[in-house]
């Protein structure tokens, strides 16, 4: 447990938490800022009234990133389950082509078969019907293979995106701590001014 003396204010407190020494200075002199802004917009509030607007402002601000943090947490879970569909689509295409490929073999086995068969004219026509059907099989695809190829860059971005939002998650809920922190020292010097009258 850390224990250290702050200055906020122009007053000396002494405070203690499980937090290190450089976070609690941190803390304490994001206080310091705010309350003495607040008293050098309006130089007739007294240290009390400053220190619940001050109270008041904070709560605003943590109030404010509870809301975006929310909001992120929806998001991520849209862009999670973006991503599950992404990677459905992806094997329902890689299915599909394993298929078209075998489906294309088999062609090229007959297309050989044929080539080797003695009636010529017969054996052309079913060439040309089978070179055509293996041109729209290839088409297919290629087709199939752009698909995954935009469906894999797609789940990449999504990837990033999910991380993105992790980090700023991670960000807010540090900020939203840093705020509750503030607000219950905050409070804390009301009370204190409260009493000492």
């Amino acid at each position: 447990m850390s224990s250290v003396t702050v200055r906020v204010n122009n007053k000396e407190y002494k405070l203690k938490g499980d937090e290190r020494e450089e976070y609690l200075h941190t803390v304490a002199t994001y206080v310091d800022k705010k309350i003495k802004n607040i008293m050098e917009n309006n130089s007739k509030l007294s240290t009390a009234e400053a220190s619940i607007l001050t109270a008041m402002n904070l709560a605003d601000d943590l109030f404010k990133a509870g809301h975006y943090n929310e909001k992120l947490s929806d998001e991520i879970e849209k862009l999670k389950n973006n991503k599950k569909d992404d990677n459905v689509k992806i094997e329902e295409l890689k299915d599909e082509l394993t298929r078209i490929n075998a489906e294309k073999e088999q062609l090229l086995v007959k297309l050989e078969e044929l080539k080797s068969n003695d009636d010529s004219n017969k054996k052309d026509k079913q060439i040309e019907e089978l070179s055509a059907e293996l041109k729209l099989k290839k088409e297919n695809n290629k087709k199939y293979i752009d698909d995954v190829n935009r469906l894999k860059a797609d789940n990449k971005q999504l990837k990033f995106n999910l991380q993105t939002a992790k980090y700023k998650m991670i960000d807010l809920e540090n900020k939203y701590l840093e705020g509750q922190i503030d607000l219950a020292k905050s409070k804390k010097e009301v009370v204190k001014h409260i009493n000492k009258k």
